[in-house]
């Protein structure tokens, strides 16, 4: 179509044209002053050239046309959304008055400039028809010729040049009607077409050839403006007229690249985009044209009821309506009626007891006065299918997977506690987690060892408890191993576990007779060594670990000594734990071994804590021997 020029651009149109209309006004002026002087000079022939006729006067030049009046108010422009071979998605539907069987003109519209002004215009040229084959209420699906399908990109504008139409939908007359309203057509958008621009002023060459190129494509564009400059090399706008024709020559080089990309896509697939519109097109996603619709249900949640509302599309072809449902496992449809909601809706629920995986299959049947049911939803040879999440039962907090053991144990070999030479105590903490498979449990820990130890035959010997051998030397230690652990524990049978435990740590020893037990931790270290002490521990445990069960093991760390040991547990009453051990060690030196026994009393009134004390008796023979105890806490959750 013609563009209607804006006043303003013929304002400036006009004004660049003024300077040669005030030219030719200033030379009829000398002319006329010529003439006067000519004619007082020739007074002879004053007569003769008052005989003469007089000359006519130039007749006026014309007044300029009214400027037009603005065009009225146009709706928003209809695009093309979207091109999946030759099918054309626009952004036109009922509400526009576009129906199947209507046309709409499909035009491109390129950005010009005028080389005289500068302004800029955005005008179209038509491309073709397109035939509307179906079409939603904003949306339409048009069918573009063999001709046109390769031309037609995203973006293009779209008139509709046929007569609108108007639409009423069953559905939402008769919402209305129930509920008093008056339901009117739907006005359509299009119309004829817009009457063409004011007259053209055809004056000047560079007016006369951007008139002309207005409304066609960019080809013929281009040829108007090559013919002006040959036929007017002089042009003073000859700069912006090749700035216009490039800006053209790329606009159609964008157009053909658009083109390319969209014609190089695979023909097997469509984008999400078409997708998309395909099922704005149907309403709901349901492109079978089906008097009820219903929003696409992709999961539920196991054993919960399912309630449904069907949208009366076509009520004509709805008097009743029945849902179907079958389980997995049944062996049949289960039929429920559904009820109606109002003028507009069918409600329907289905029972928690049939909502089991993996999936429901469902069809709908209705009735239309009076004659038979028909499938209007899937049917009974292909229902339609809900998925049904896997139900997922979050475990309960494990318990007793946790547990924490601190204890303090003093143990005195030769009966005189703080004034003798074979004493040590122990101290361990640690953190048990019972992963149960495929390992059963790890523990994590650290602890410290330190006491006095050295020959048994030179400390009972010493008269003067120095332990000084026959010839004065000092021949004890004292001996400081604090070290961390990791004790790995795998089950091979129910009630067979065996536990593995490497540990590593410092030795502190110090030979200096008389000195304190933290002298090495000052700066006076003569006397002193720190060495790496290294070990391990393994144990076989038989029988439950919360009842009754007896753990054999053995140990070995160097520098410090051996152990060797046998624990035996059992719960004479449910809050009662006790334990009764045996080892065999060195500690806290390498010299003489000795013999421990060891019983270990809890209370469990808590589920969670509970704490027990220790009593031992060791020797290493007869007359080296002593009494000593300990305590311990223990946790668990």
């Amino acid at each position: 179509m013609d563009p209607i020029l804006d006043p303003t651009l013929r304002s400036q149109l006009r004004s660049q044209l003024s300077p040669g209309r005030r030219w030719l006004a200033c030379a009829r002026a000398l002319a006329l002053i010529a003439a006067a002087l000519a004619a007082l000079a020739v007074v002879a022939t004053a007569r003769v050239a008052a005989a003469q006729p007089a000359r006519p006067a130039r007749p006026a030049r014309p007044a300029p046309a009214p400027a037009p009046a603005p065009a009225p108010a146009q709706p928003a422009e209809k695009v093309v959304l979207a091109v999946d071979g030759a099918d054309v998605y626009v952004d036109a539907g009922a509400r526009d008055g576009v129906g199947a069987g209507s046309e709409l003109e499909l035009l491109h519209e390129v950005v010009v400039r005028d080389p005289r002004s500068g302004a800029t215009l955005r005008d179209r040229f038509a491309l073709g028809t397109l035939a509307v084959v179906k079409s939603g209420d904003r949306i339409s699906l048009a069918q573009a010729s063999a001709e046109l399908r390769g031309r037609v990109v995203v973006g293009d504008r779209v008139r509709l040049v046929s007569a609108p139409r108007a639409f009423i939908d069953p559905w939402a007359e008769r919402v209305a009607a129930s509920r008093g309203d008056v339901m009117s057509p739907v006005p359509g958008a299009g119309g004829p077409r817009e009457p063409a621009g004011a007259a053209i002023d055809h004056d000047e060459r560079a007016r006369a050839a951007w008139q002309d190129t207005l409304g066609k494509p960019p080809e013929q564009r281009i040829a108007r403006w090559q013919a002006l400059l040959a036929a007017d090399p002089q042009t003073p706008y000859r700069a912006a007229i090749q700035r216009e024709i490039l800006s053209l020559k790329e606009q159609m080089a964008a157009r053909q690249a658009a083109l390319a990309s969209a014609a190089s896509a695979r023909p097997d697939t469509r984008g999400a985009r078409i997708a998309q519109l395909a099922a704005q097109l149907s309403g709901d996603g349901d492109a079978s044209g089906a008097p009820l619709a219903v929003a696409p249900l992709r999961a539920v949640v196991p054993g919960r009821p399912i309630d449904l509302a069907f949208a009366v599309r076509a009520p004509d072809q709805v008097a009743r309506a029945w849902l179907y449902v079958r389980a997995p496992g049944e062996a049949g449809y289960r039929r429920i009626e559904l009820v109606a909601d109002g003028d507009a809706y069918l409600r329907g629920r289905i029972g928690a007891d049939q909502v089991v995986g993996p999936s429901l299959r469902w069809y709908v049947e209705a009735e239309a006065g009076g004659g038979p049911p028909m499938a209007v939803l899937g049917s009974s040879a292909e229902p339609r299918v809900i998925d049904v999440e896997r139900e997922v039962v979050e475990p309960p907090v494990a318990q007793g997977r946790s547990h924490i053991d601190a204890h303090v144990d003093y143990v005195d070999f030769d009966g005189k506690l703080a004034t003798g030479f074979d004493q040590y105590y122990q101290a361990e903490i640690d953190f048990t987690y019972r992963f149960l498979s495929p390992l059963y449990a790890v523990r994590l820990g650290f602890g410290t060892l330190s006491g006095t130890g050295g020959p048994k035959d030179v400390i009972d010997a010493d008269p003067m408890d120095e332990c000084l051998d026959a010839g004065g030397n000092y021949r004890c230690k004292r001996v400081t191993f604090s070290y961390v652990y990791t004790e790995l524990e795998h089950r091979i049978r129910p009630n067979v576990a065996v536990m593995i435990r490497p540990q590593v740590g410092i030795v502190t020893s110090d030979v200096v007779a008389g000195t304190g037990g933290g002298r090495c931790t000052t700066s006076d270290i003569e006397g002193c060594q720190f060495l790496t002490g290294i070990g391990g521990r393994i144990r076989i445990r038989l029988g439950d670990e919360a009842g009754t069960n007896l753990v054999i093991g053995a140990a070995f760390t160097s520098r410090v000594g051996t152990l060797l040991e046998a624990a035996y547990h059992w719960r004479p009453r449910p809050v009662v734990p006790v334990q009764l051990t045996v080892q065999v060690t060195d500690q806290p030196v390498p010299e003489d071994f000795g013999v421990r026994l060891i019983a270990d009393v809890g209370w469990r009134r808590l589920s969670w804590f509970y704490p027990s004390a220790r009593l031992s008796y060791q020797a290493r023979d007869i007359d080296h021997a002593g009494i000593s105890g300990g305590f311990a806490m223990n946790f668990d959750w």
